[in-house]
């Protein structure tokens, strides 16, 4: 139940607040998916990802000095 408080406040159920919540980070989620999808030079990169992993051409690296070395070469 809603009710409002003499400053002009509204008072909302906790489960209200956070159904709220987590429609709003749903609906973020969607919309990042959205951007992602609509640039091309990302979806250019993330196929040729997919097409390089699936042929197994990439490096396990395993601590920071293992990715400095297979980003410098």
């Amino acid at each position: 139940m809603t009710r409002t408080v003499s400053n002009g406040t509204i008072r909302l159920p906790r489960s209200v607040v956070e159904d709220l919540y987590d429609a709003s980070v749903r609906f973020a989620s969607v919309l990042e998916t959205l951007e992602v999808l609509m640039d091309k030079s990302t979806m250019k990169r993330i196929k040729t990802g997919d097409r390089q992993y699936s042929k197994h051409q990439y490096v396990v690296a395993r601590s920071p000095s293992e990715i400095r070395k297979a980003l410098s070469s």
